[in-house]
This record gives C-alpha cells, structure tokens and sequence, in this order.
C-alpha cells in the first residue's frame, strides 16, 4: 500500500454578518473546489463555506491573512472583528493537489466574526474560488 503524503494548513477567515431588520443576515459562499480537487466521497459534497477564508503566508499575522482573503474573495475592506471570538474549525480530507499528487489535507480554519460597517451594501464581488454566495438570516 502506497503511502499518502500528509500536509497541514491553516487558513484564516470570517463569518460576515450584516444588521437585518430584527436579526443579522449572515454571507455563506458555495466553494469550487479551487486549489484541490477533493477525491473519494469527498468529490462529490457541495462545500458550503461560512465565510471568506484562505491561507495564511509565511510572517503574516491571523488577523491580517483574514483581512487579506476576505478582501480578495468579496471586496470587502474595514471590517469590524469581534476580538472577543475566534474559533478554530478543524477537518481532514483527502484530495488532489495542484501536481497531481494525491495528499491527506489536515486543515485548520481561525474564524472571527466580522460586521459590516454601517452603510455598507450587501452587495459582493465573488472570486473565481466560489460558484455563489447568499446573505442568510
């Protein structure tokens, strides 16, 4: 039996929420599947994500690969984090990567929540990553 290679990552993002109303409105985001084509019973889940996220690069703070996804993936810029909460989502899949080798992806997602500032439209600019996004109540 071949042995699969292992690889950890982290990626750094967060739930966006809007006042609404009575109540918040939350943007999910559906994945295309952009830097790994996901393989076994993986390949056929529909990935829903519950905010903008991406990897952190090297000498770059949680916060700041956070800011620097979200703005890449929804054009979002001044965000107001909640320092007071972050949680980490982790979750292990296998895959295979941009060289077409196959590899067992131990992933770790630092989410925060993140407002919209006041005046802000919900309007979004997606990034090829994704097929969709949606506000959610």
């Amino acid at each position: 039996m071949e042995k699969i290679r292992t690889k950890r990552e982290i990626s750094c993002g967060a739930i966006l929420y809007a006042p609404s109303g009575n109540g918040i409105d939350v943007l999910l985001l559906e994945q295309d599947n952009a830097h790994y084509k996901r393989t076994g019973s993986e390949a056929k889940k529909v990935v829903i994500d519950i905010g903008p996220s991406g990897h952190k690069e090297k000498n770059e703070t949680d916060e700041a690969a956070a800011r620097r996804e979200i703005y890449g993936e929804t054009d979002l810029k001044g965000l107001d984090f909640d320092k007071g909460f972050r949680f980490d989502l982790k979750y292990e899949f296998d895959a295979t990567d941009d060289n077409v080798e196959d590899v067992h992806i131990m992933k770790t997602r630092r989410h925060w929540c993140a407002r919209l500032p006041e005046g802000y439209e919900k309007s979004i600019r997606i990034s090829p990553e994704h097929k969709r996004a949606c506000w959610s109540p």
